[in-house]
């Protein structure tokens, strides 16, 4: 019956979920302006990839979604940090966080791992180019990005809720289109659209991940459900990396200090390392 798909995934995915956002609200409370702090030293410094790679670093264990982390550019844009460090920092903060990372266990150690090195890179990868090929010119713009005068301070009983508040709607949601799935859609209808040709495999998934992705691990239980039914890790790792960086009702907060051109150059940039890591997770897994 579908109500025992329901529960059943929900069983599943549930003991993660809670661990990710009790996890992540620890990592906001107590560690976001740490973090912050971590990222203004980085600009005493010359610029090396080791700095870099310390944005991308600090920018997954930032506990913060797309319109969270938006702010925290701006402010630290504004601080004087380099746009090759906040363009590192923005990138891997918005693939992954804490909870998602802990969530992603569910498909097993190995892609959670793949996920968190492959954010990383992504990260690493857009502060080079943001070095190489915007010298003279801008990528952030926050003329008029207005930030809050007065921050309220963080409380962890607080912060827990809206986090429970936030992402529970997503988990539902993933979960009840994993059981109607399971339920309604043949096993082998998911094997012929991810299994049968690697390349367009992973091209799909990309597409797919566009208007299906939901945030807070939402979609972790159909990742899972789909790789059972015989969805590759490479097609599941193109859909993790596409999904969070194009989310629909996300990207203007990315446009916001982005501006038109950037902002498709970012599309295509998280379009295309997600293919690229797509097939290369296929063939190395």
């Amino acid at each position: 019956m579908l109500l025992r798909g329901i529960w059943f995934q929900l069983r599943q995915i549930a003991p993660y979920w809670i661990i990710g956002i009790v996890a992540g609200s620890l990592v906001s409370v107590y560690l976001s302006q740490h973090i912050a702090e971590k990222m203004v030293r980085l600009t005493t410094g010359r610029f090396g990839i080791l700095s870099i790679c310390a944005a991308s670093i600090l920018g997954i264990a930032s506990p913060l979604c797309m319109y969270g982390t938006v702010p925290v550019i701006a402010a630290l844009g504004k601080k004087g940090v380099p746009q090759h460090l906040l363009a590192a920092f923005m990138i891997s903060s918005v693939l992954l966080n804490p909870n998602l990372f802990i969530v992603s266990l569910v498909l097993g150690t190995n892609i959670a791992l793949v996920r968190l090195l492959s954010c990383f890179l992504g990260g690493v990868l857009a502060g080079l180019l943001v070095v190489l090929f915007f010298k003279r010119s801008r990528v952030f713009s926050f003329e008029r990005f207005e930030l809050p005068e007065n921050a309220a301070k963080k409380s962890l009983l607080r912060d827990l809720f809206k986090a429970l508040r936030i992402t529970a709607s997503y988990l539902v949601f993933g979960i009840v289109l994993t059981a109607v799935c399971d339920r309604y859609i043949p096993q082998e209808w998911i094997a012929r659209m991810f299994g049968a040709r690697r390349g367009l495999g992973v091209l799909f998934a990309t597409s797919l991940s566009v208007p299906l992705y939901a945030c807070g691990g939402g979609t972790i239980p159909l990742i899972r459900a789909w790789m059972f039914a015989g969805m590759s890790a490479g097609d599941a790792m193109a859909f993790m990396l596409a999904g969070p960086a194009t989310k629909i009702n996300n990207l203007s907060a990315v446009k916001m200090i982005l501006g038109s051109r950037n902002f498709l150059l970012y599309l295509a940039y998280c379009l295309v390392f997600a293919v690229i890591i797509g097939v290369l997770t296929g063939l190395i897994l």
